[in-house]
């Protein structure tokens, strides 16, 4: 729908890709007034945008790890691969646009924080615009599905929301230190709606692993009740995925609506592509394959075999 209005308003073939940072700490997606606030919002904004000739630009791209925000919040487990991603658009060695891509959840406080909170992305954008004023800055959210700040944070205060997005922000600052090879930008477009097939993978709650935390127990006792309820109420599965990639001239992003788990970006080859989710739908977990761990995120993915293969050749055909 969004994309249909912006259609009619700006030009036929124009592609629309919203990514969302997953906060915790934003308006209910199911209240219909914040909805209808938030897609009138986007279309003013969108429509109100003065397109400006700007010659040839050019853009490089960067990544490295970093887990100075977050890493695996699941007990005695070692994430596949946190990393930042870095994309900077140029004219004439200037910076114009940067993107930063990054796979932590941005849940630093807690859950009943009396506030909406942009989180650290937030703080991490705050931090670069006072730097550079004159360069466009933005963030998103890479394969975080068993990532987050659980086991990085020291409390869960806005101070600690400030210390995880400056440590990010150096990061990021110190990236753009870097003589990197930037080639001409050249935006191409494509997408893939992938069908989705369910399956209720037996559990075995056997292997509960031991010293788990409290929060870890209890985010189990949820799974099941999600579960049970998906079991009983099928049509609320997905039906299909939406896959979409930027390509910028070589440097190219994937976009996927899932909370994927981070083994996910091994999918794609890191040296030009970035993997960003929770992009064009809000869709669940999709757990690593062949690597069974007992967590929330077991009990409400559903995807059968076939599917997780189907997704992982879209990335392979996007990303490699």
């Amino acid at each position: 729908a969004l994309e249909k209005e912006l259609r009619n308003i700006l030009r036929n073939d124009l592609h629309v890709t919203v990514s969302g940072t997953h906060s915790h700490y934003c308006c209910d997606p199911l209240n219909e007034r914040y909805i209808e606030f938030l897609l009138k919002t986007i279309i003013e904004a969108a429509s109100s945008m003065e397109i400006k000739e700007m010659g040839d630009l050019t853009i490089s791209y960067s990544t490295c790890p970093f887990e100075g925000v977050g890493k695996s919040r699941i007990s005695h487990h070692v994430a596949e691969s946190v990393q930042v991603d870095l994309f900077q658009i140029k004219k004439d060695g200037k910076s114009l646009a940067d993107i930063v891509v990054h796979n932590v959840h941005p849940t630093v406080l807690y859950a009943t924080t009396p506030y909406f909170s942009a989180e650290y992305p937030g703080y991490l954008l705050q931090c670069m615009n006072e730097a550079e004023p004159d360069v466009f800055h933005t963030f998103m959210n890479g394969p975080a599905g068993d990532i987050s700040t659980r086991f990085t944070r020291k409390c869960q205060t806005y101070e600690s929301v400030e210390l995880l997005g400056r440590n990010l922000y150096e990061k990021v600052m110190e990236m753009k230190q870097e003589e990197l090879p930037e080639v001409p930008l050249k935006l191409s477009f494509d997408s893939t709606i992938i069908p989705l097939e369910h399956q209720f993978h037996p559990i075995d709650m056997s292997k509960l692993p031991q010293n788990l935390t409290d929060r870890e127990l209890e985010t189990i006792g949820f799974g099941q009740i999600v579960r049970q309820q998906l079991k009983e109420s099928p049509e609320q599965l997905e039906k299909e995925n939406l896959f979409s990639c930027v390509n910028f001239g070589g440097p190219r992003i994937v976009f996927v609506p899932n909370e994927m788990f981070s083994w996910y970006r091994t999918q794609v080859d890191d040296r030009f592509c970035a993997l960003v989710c929770y992009s064009n739908g809000q869709s669940p977990y999709i757990t690593a394959p062949g690597k069974y761990l007992l967590t929330y995120e077991t009990f409400t993915d559903t995807l059968t075999d076939e599917t997780i293969q189907k997704l992982c050749a879209v990335l392979h055909h996007y990303g490699n």
